[in-house]
């Protein structure tokens, strides 16, 4: 169980707000505003797509927080608190993206509460869930976390919430449905523990210190990867016999992780469940790999497939990682301004991507780039034995592009079609 000492959903919420940038050197942004609202008159509204994605959460939550019991009314404020911060022109496209991604997820789970059809267990694991995410949401969302840090952290709540449509489906096996509740409540404590500065405990500071951590970093390494499992069971493609396996293994491995999280859990233990995590933790990739590639899936041209693949690597890379690696690559127009975020990629044709960014400065922009280049930069930064821990089941799109890129150009796309051993 986690320990009494576990911030309520319920309490007052901390008002969170973007963390102030960096530059392209790692250097703090001064040139940003200091306040979410202290944006100036020239700062662009969120893309258009994003703002009825915001508006069509803020109504859903609206709605549920008439009908929920009143135990979950606080929980429910607490969202739309959350929500209304990410529509500031300043937050990071993909924080607005997981941030209304989870609340659309979360607004699933609030329905099947308030539905008096549910069953009495089923609801109370889901109010339970309820509670947990946005209690970890708020704090992965708060000034304090590292910008980098909080788009791990919102990603990794918005693929493991992804699950609860089929949580609250009747139709999901009872253990299947019982390893995905578990997964989402493990995996949000251990989110919201790794900002808490509570691993270790607290008996002695000193002889802890190192331990919080080296705890807090084996969190954070793992926690993407067990999103990623979440991403693949919720996609109905995948057959039933692969999500059941894969539902087994990484409940076992957000166990772990939990217990890792637990500041009540002494050195010892910690340390045997940090040696038995990474052998779990590389079955469980095994059987992601398997897992997607059961998918039936149609199969993209060379420019849907490469726009989904880079997208999916946008998504779930470091910003810091990807001005590095593509800084060869970008117009000189945005090397000047300094990018903010990579956020998403779109197909103009087979040979060329329209790739969406937001500047230093927030404004919004897109630039043509070479399909080829592109793929093999983007290769080189997510080798083949992260792919599928990092992006889900989207990497079946880059091993499909890494094809194209193989057998249309000759071009060796970094590891992606090496034979998993």
């Amino acid at each position: 169980m986690p320990p009494d000492s576990t911030p309520s959903a319920d309490t007052e919420p901390t008002t969170p707000s973007p963390a102030t940038p960096s530059t392209p050197d790692g250097t703090p942004d001064a040139t940003e505003p200091s306040g979410p609202g202290d944006t100036g008159d020239q700062t662009p509204e969120p893309p258009p797509e994003q703002n009825e994605e915001i508006d069509q959460a803020m109504t859903t939550l609206d709605k549920e927080k008439d009908r929920v019991p009143a135990e979950l009314t606080a929980s429910v404020e607490v969202l739309i608190t959350i929500i209304s911060m990410v529509e500031n022109p300043r937050a990071l496209p993909q924080d607005r993206q997981g941030v209304t991604k989870s609340a659309k997820n979360l607004s699933t789970a609030l329905a099947a509460i308030s539905d008096p059809n549910t069953p009495p267990g089923l609801r109370k694991e889901l109010t339970t869930v309820v509670k947990q995410v946005t209690t970890t949401l708020k704090v992965v969302s708060g000034p304090r976390v590292p910008s980098e840090q909080r788009s791990l952290l919102i990603l990794v709540v918005a693929r493991t919430t992804s699950t609860l449509e089929m949580i609250c489906d009747d139709k999901t096996p009872r253990n299947v449905r019982d390893w995905m509740i578990a997964i989402t409540k493990d995996t949000a404590y251990a989110a919201e523990r790794s900002q808490s500065g509570a691993h270790g405990g607290a008996a002695d500071d000193s002889r802890t210190a190192a331990g919080s951590e080296s705890a807090k970093q084996i969190t954070l390494n793992t926690l993407l990867p067990v999103s990623s499992s979440s991403d693949i069971m919720h996609d109905r493609r995948t057959p039933s016999k692969n999500r059941e396996q894969l539902a087994e293994v990484t409940q076992e491995v957000s166990a772990l992780l939990k217990k890792i999280s637990d500041p009540q859990t002494s050195e010892k233990e910690r340390s045997e469940a940090t040696e038995e995590l990474e052998k779990k933790v590389s079955r469980m990739k095994g059987q992601q790999e398997q897992a997607a590639a059961a998918q039936e899936r149609p199969e993209e041209s060379l420019g849907r497939a490469a726009a989904l693949c880079t997208s999916a690597v946008f998504e779930s890379t470091p910003e810091s990682a990807l001005r590095k690696g593509l800084k060869k690559l970008v117009p000189a127009q945005w090397q000047d301004e300094g990018i903010k975020d990579f956020w998403k990629a779109k197909e103009k044709s087979n040979e060329t991507l329209d790739v969406l960014a937001q500047l230093r400065n927030n404004e919004r922009t897109q630039g043509p780039f070479e399909v080829v280049p592109l793929i093999t930069e983007l290769a080189d930064l997510v080798p083949h034995d992260k792919l599928f821990g990092s992006l889900g089941a989207s990497a079946l799109y880059c091993e499909q592009t890494a094809t194209y890129l193989d057998e249309e150009f000759g071009v060796t796309a970094g590891t992606w079609l090496t034979e998993s051993g």
